[in-house]
């Protein structure tokens, strides 16, 4: 699964699934442009890319910002003269009920998980269409597809990430370009550290690895290599599809 002179555009680029994602693609052979609004992260993981022998550069984005990610292209077009894969791994986590989450907390959850990965596809698909085509993964969850407590404005962003693919993959295919779905189940990130601090964390710890088969935390770095297969032409009879990798837990009813 090499990509070797393409060039891959991450959004939440410097934490979490994003930041293991550009260290991969670069391991494979992509020049990568990592984004995110966290500036102060990025040379530590330009860096590592370059000690490693790859390729990356860093661009300032808000993804709830239009113009960011609208600059974010362009800026990619002219440091590297082309786009051949968008992924889109932003993210944030408000938790409760619907009575119990603000309208700011829904709208930063829409904004973000669901509003930046249709920006990325907004401004990205025509110029992956400039370089003859690629391949855009947007990250949606495993509460994408399942329903879980305390977590409405989740659910309902990354549940729209998963239909927004299929449509995004009909208007796509003329052009070349491919789009699909990764839904990861738990996994050991920044973002789930946080939420387990947030009480209990043994008793959270247990509540979330209980219903996965697999019992334990996925690895950001089994989602990178997902990623690097969804870029690559290992997977290019795929479109508009769904890549669960969640350790088995949306498999099972819990018996």
């Amino acid at each position: 699964m090499s990509l070797g002179g393409r060039v891959a555009v991450v959004t939440g680029g410097t934490s979490g699934l994003g930041e293991a994602g550009c260290k991969l693609l670069a391991a494979r052979g992509a020049r990568v442009v990592a984004a995110s609004d966290q500036p102060e992260r990025a040379e530590q993981l330009l860096r590592s890319i370059s000690d490693a022998g790859g390729e990356a550069t860093f661009v300032e984005t808000d993804v709830r910002s239009p113009d960011d990610v609208e600059r974010l292209v362009a800026a990619t077009e002219e440091s590297w003269g082309r786009i051949d894969v968008l992924y889109a791994s932003a993210g944030v986590m408000p938790t409760g009920s619907a009575p119990e989450t603000s309208e700011d907390d829904y709208q930063l959850a829409v904004d973000v998980n669901l509003g930046g990965c249709f920006r990325l596809a907004k401004f990205g698909i025509p110029a992956l269409e400039r370089s003859g085509g690629g391949s855009v993964i947007l990250t949606a969850s495993e509460l994408g597809l399942v329903g879980a407590s305390r977590s409405a404005a989740y659910c309902a962003a990354k549940g729209g990430v998963v239909n927004l693919v299929r449509a995004l993959a009909i208007d796509a295919a003329p052009l070349s370009v491919r789009v699909n779905c990764l839904c990861p189940g738990p996994v050991d990130t920044p973002m789930l550290r946080g939420w387990l601090e947030s009480g209990d964390r043994a008793e959270l710890e247990r509540i979330q690895i209980e219903p996965v088969p697999m019992k334990r935390f996925g690895r950001p770095v089994e989602i990178a290599e997902a990623v690097v297969f969804l870029a690559s032409d290992a997977s290019s009879f795929m479109t508009g599809s769904v890549l669960v990798v969640d350790g088995g837990v949306t498999a099972s009813y819990g018996l």
